[in-house]
């Protein structure tokens, strides 16, 4: 059976992955490249519990669960193995191929990662010119959403209606917008793309099963995280890229808005907060399903000279042959060969090409806390030292450093570091034989992943989740039921929490003014 390449284009909610996904189980064996770790993970979740964990694996940077039997593979586009071969393979959203952080990884896969049997490429339809050119004889297939999506106008927060998620692009604002949102509807979940995976499944599952009705996220949950979400609202229209701050673009905000309604179910998008209006054409522009044809994408060279640190930058460096490849300059771990090379003292412990070929690797190893280059630099510097002189990464100076981060803490901000910290070592932990009893500490990562992402969930409830609405379908679910109540003692409650109380035909609220005062008199 020949090869075939074939590409599946559509907006969003259009099943393109859950397509890719049944044509994969067809094969003997087969890869799924996804954008997001947490992506890679529900899939793999799911795919476990139809056909059996046994018969699939999971790769991402910081996680590795490959069974012996393992038929197909759940990965990160980043992690995917180029040394196995699969009768079929997918890279999902293949548009990302034009991001500038991202897109150079994607089209390294585009370009030199094939299936046996068959390809498929899952994403917008603005990439659509750019895979002809790319492969001419390409087979395109399109696809419908499934629901129709809506512009909902503008509302105010304490207004907008159960099943919504809200759009911000910080965690500082995700955090504020929560706190407001508690105090408005009692209760909402958090999402955001620092969140481990066990994190992430306890706060999406509060939300799913309706414990709350309203969940707070960043834009990554664009990158087709299926939530059964009704409503999308926009806090703004801007975001900060990691390099400035910018306006989304018209395709980035349908790709957001487009996580509103699944399946069959309708969806709608709309704006709160400081975000008061939407233009006209941007509104028709979502609203009907348009996109941007993109006309370039970025690169960089895979294939890297590695007989010294001179030909490894000059190979990094090589300019692409086709005008619709975009040179991806300035790479983190570009600029961390630079930083490192300069040490004096490192440059004289590499003396051959695997030398030259391990630093590069060091320099790989991804900032997850997105601290100052200085801060990494200088863990990767340490690393780079312990592997070309010592050729491994000692197992006291791994416990020293693991203690700090498994250090206890109820502060919601720092148990967040402390995760994108860990993912640092789960990342460096799964790389073969670079630390001292690798398999010994790849379980101490693990259990403190799992213990600091247990605490987070449970911070995030204790702070977002107000105790009385924990089982909230015992009103919801109740037309009869009054959420605001006022008892035999005029006390006036909202889901059976005290907020004040009535005098004659006045409501009186508790604050802390109110509070202030009461202790002041007695």
């Amino acid at each position: 059976m020949s090869e075939k390449i074939i590409a599946v284009l559509g907006p969003t909610n259009t099943g393109k992955t859950f397509f890719a996904v049944q044509e994969m189980l067809k094969y003997q064996n087969g890869i799924i490249g996804f954008p997001l770790r947490l992506l890679a993970r529900e899939n793999y979740e799911s795919v476990g519990k139809e056909i059996g964990k046994s018969k699939v694996a999971l790769i991402t940077g910081e996680e590795k669960i490959i069974p012996k039997t393992a038929k197909y593979f759940f990965c990160t586009v980043e992690s995917m193995p180029s040394e196995t071969s699969f009768e079929f393979l997918a890279i999902d959203e293949i548009q990302l191929a034009s991001n500038p952080e991202r897109g150079y990884l994607f089209t390294e896969k585009l370009i030199n990662f094939k299936g046996s049997k068959k390809t498929l490429f899952l994403g917008s339809n603005s990439i659509l010119n750019i895979l002809k050119k790319v492969f001419p004889k390409i087979i395109i297939y399109h696809r419908p959403r499934l629901s129709e999506l809506n512009y909902y106008g503008y509302k105010n927060l304490s207004r907008v209606p159960p099943r919504s998620a809200i759009i911000a692009f910080s965690q500082i604002e995700v955090y504020e917008i929560a706190e407001k949102l508690k105090k408005f509807k009692g209760g909402v979940s958090v999402v955001t793309g620092a969140l481990s995976p066990e994190a992430r499944n306890a706060q999406v599952s509060i939300f799913e099963n309706q414990e709350v009705d309203y969940i707070v996220a960043t834009d990554a949950i664009g990158l087709g995280l299926n939530l059964q979400i009704k409503y999308v609202f926009f806090t703004s229209l801007v975001k900060f890229d990691g390099v400035r701050k910018r306006y989304l673009t018209y395709d980035e905000v349908a790709q957001i808005a487009g996580r509103a309604g699944r399946y069959i179910n309708n969806g709608y998008f709309g704006i709160t907060q400081n975000l008061k209006a939407m233009n006209e054409e941007l509104i028709s522009f979502v609203q009907n399903y348009k996109y941007n044809e993109i006309e370039k994408i970025f690169w960089r060279n895979s294939d890297l000279n590695f007989n010294s640190i001179g030909e490894l930058l000059k190979s990094i460096k090589k300019k692409p042959k086709v005008n619709y490849l975009i040179l991806k300059k300035n790479a983190p771990d570009f600029n961390y060969l630079n930083i490192l090379i300069s040490d004096q003292n490192l440059q004289k412990k590499i003396n051959n090409q695997n030398d030259v070929r391990l630093l590069w690797d060091i320099c790989r190893v991804p900032d997850y806390t997105k601290s100052l280059d200085e801060f990494h630099s200088a863990l990767l510097t340490k690393i780079a030292n312990f592997l070309l002189e010592k050729k491994l990464v000692p197992e006291k100076w791994v416990e020293i450093e693991l203690k700090k981060i498994r250090s206890v803490t109820e502060n919601i901000s720092i148990i967040n570091l402390k995760l994108t910290q860990i993912r640092t070592w789960s990342y460096i932990s799964n790389k073969n034989f670079w630390m001292e009893n690798s398999e010994v500490n790849k379980k101490k990562i693990k259990k403190i992943e799992n213990f600091l992402s247990n605490r987070l969930h449970s911070c995030l409830i204790q702070k977002f989740v107000d105790d009385s609405i924990r089982n909230p379908r015992k009103f919801i679910s109740s037309s009869k039921t009054e959420l605001v109540t006022i008892n035999k003692k005029k006390d006036l409650l909202i889901n059976n929490k005290k907020i004040g109380f009535v005098r004659g035909l006045y409501f009186i609220f508790i604050d802390e003014n109110y509070l202030r005062n009461k202790k002041r008199n007695n």
